[in-house]
């Protein structure tokens, strides 16, 4: 199995039909990775400091993929292509950097998200939409 960067909207719907199979699969697999703005957004939900850390440590065994000028060059990159087609205010910093990630590590990144589907018309990278 490819690597692959799965979104914010894939966990919080881990219990859809569908959706928690596909990522069983690829945790199975060793085939996750996680970038820091997704795993910012996932650690929000904590319900406390004993919460966060468990939730941390689950992420911890995860491939990760760290941020760089480059990725943050990409992601404007990509902003200012899509306000171009008038998109720019859709996807949110977490999506552009999410997605400008898995395009360096050459990952797929699984979504329930419309906004990757335009990112990816502007950078013809693999996403995979899961869920509804």
């Amino acid at each position: 199995m490819t690597l692959v960067v799965v979104d914010t909207s894939v966990w919080q719907r881990r219990l859809q039909p569908g959706v928690g199979g596909s990522l069983g699969d690829a945790l199975e697999a060793d085939a996750v990775a996680m970038v820091d703005p997704i795993e910012l957004e996932l650690l929000r939900s904590a319900w406390d400091s004993e919460d966060h850390d468990q939730i941390r440590e689950e992420y911890s065994v995860l491939h990760r993929i760290p941020l760089d000028a480059e990725i943050g060059a990409r992601a404007v990159e990509v902003q200012s292509r899509l306000a171009r087609r008038g998109y720019h205010r859709g996807p949110s910093v977490t999506d552009l950097l999410a997605a400008a990630a898995a395009e360096a590590a050459g990952a797929e990144l699984w979504h329930c998200d419309r906004h990757f589907e335009l990112i990816a018309g502007v950078t013809g990278q693999p996403v995979r939409r899961l869920g509804t």
